[in-house]
């Protein structure tokens, strides 16, 4: 395949290969890179603004983008991250040019700062019963949105503390910082003792 090292068992390039052909100028490339991100993007940005419409036009136009300007970008580390923050980055921007023509301000509640995460975000692998769902619901919307996010980002996109201070344009500790502190809220809410110590 055009000398791109594939992972055995797959007809897939490794992430960094596609990465350097689409820069390259390989069209497939690009598509590969689309197909296998576009789910996890969609879910991400369906948690940024909850709007299947501007998350699906956000996503194209990322694509567009990276094809347009694929001889200026620079070298990333983790394409996932990449196109995270840049996913991120344009939802907050569409959002807030939308604020301005239709006063729609509850979309980001003061800019970026608010982002919505269900719960069943946090209990997907087993699901406890009704009661403790609503108890972790109402724990969740007591916790602040950037440690929301971040914990969102660490725990269910399995992102290093890198990745997410990229995303969130913080530092690799105030990331791990919000997480930490996520989880220490949830469990005194929830009254779920800390094994660590």
């Amino acid at each position: 395949m055009n000398g791109r090292v594939v992972p055995k068992g797959t007809g897939t390039p490794a992430l960094p290969d596609l990465w350097q052909a689409m820069l390259n100028g390989d069209e497939q490339a690009l598509a590969t890179l689309f197909r296998l991100h576009y789910a996890m993007l969609f879910n991400y940005g369906m948690k940024i603004i909850p709007r299947r419409d501007l998350v699906k036009d956000s996503i194209q136009d990322l694509f567009v983008y990276l094809w347009e300007k694929r001889r200026t970008i620079s070298p990333v580390h983790s394409v996932q991250a990449y196109l995270l923050a840049c996913l991120r980055r344009r939802l907050v921007t569409a959002a807030e040019a939308e604020r301005k023509t239709r006063h729609a301000a509850r979309e980001l509640n003061s800019g970026a700062e608010m982002v919505v995460f269900s719960a069943e975000d946090l209990i997907i692998e087993r699901r406890e019963h009704a009661a403790r769902s609503a108890r972790l619901q109402q724990a969740l919307h007591k916790i602040p949105s950037r440690m929301y996010e971040a914990l969102y980002l660490k725990k269910f996109q399995g992102l290093s503390y890198d990745e997410i201070s990229e995303i969130m344009k913080v530092t690799p500790q105030v990331a791990k910082n919000y997480v930490f502190e996520a989880v220490k809220r949830l469990r005194q809410m929830l009254n779920i003792p800390d094994l660590s110590t």
